[in-house]
């Protein structure tokens, strides 16, 4: 869920060489902010879960603030539920996972936090409010998806079997009850993004949500 990507919103003030603050305010919602050290923070922050360079941009600004306007969201909604966050220690498994994943030593790792600002607490507190918002989308919006044998039988034929045709001419479809658990699951997640964007789209309409657009244009420097 690429729009669940969470990041803890701190104030972190930005310095000019001559020590001017540079931080300002880029969304207003309702009596809360998004500021600009937010969105550089949450790029950078992303640019080292997905292994790939984001360059600060105006759009990768913008949708880094669309992103974290979510989270803000979910992030008052949990406080409304009070929903028990993961422990620090499901936090370290969720980073030995993504250190699997990417075949990074944490020698690697720490570099890369470095290079990018991050110290090892943040980034294990970052994991940690990565998994509290995943979980908390499932206990909000899981429990009411359901996927019929229809639907199931729709995604074998007009999906799933195309994908293995082009992937792998020639190679024998299993049956769809060889993957039907699979296919279960991929449509459970797409319902409950659904769920999700619409509970969103929802949420945004009841709030006053401001773009103050000088805080999206790049001054030409780097993350």
């Amino acid at each position: 869920m690429v729009r669940v990507l969470a990041c803890l919103l701190t104030l972190l003030a930005l310095s000019a060489a001559g020590g001017e603050i540079l931080d300002r305010v880029a969304v207003a919602v309702g009596q809360q902010a998004v500021t600009l050290s937010e969105i550089l923070r949450h790029l950078r922050f992303r640019a080292i879960v997905s292994g790939v360079p984001v360059q600060d941009t105006e759009q990768n600004r913008r949708q880094a603030a669309e992103q974290l306007v979510d989270l803000l969201i979910v992030r008052r909604e949990l406080d409304l539920s009070r929903y028990s966050p993961p422990t620090m220690a499901e936090a370290d498994r969720a980073i030995e996972a993504f250190l699997e994943d990417t075949k990074w030593s944490r020698e690697r790792l720490l570099q890369e936090l470095s290079r990018a600002g991050f110290s090892e607490e943040e980034f294990r507190r970052e994991m940690q409010a990565r998994l509290t918002v995943t979980r908390f989308i499932d206990y909000r919006f899981a429990p009411g998806v359901q996927v019929s044998d229809e639907e199931v039988q729709a995604y074998y034929e007009s999906e799933f079997l195309p994908a293995l045709r082009q992937s792998s001419p020639g190679a024998a479809a299993p049956g769809l009850s060889a993957v039907r658990a699979m296919i279960e699951r991929i449509l459970t997640t797409r319902k409950v993004n659904a769920a999700m964007e619409e509970w969103l789209k929802q949420t945004r309409q009841s709030l006053r949500i401001r773009y103050f657009d000088e805080a999206f244009r790049p001054a030409g420097g780097g993350l």
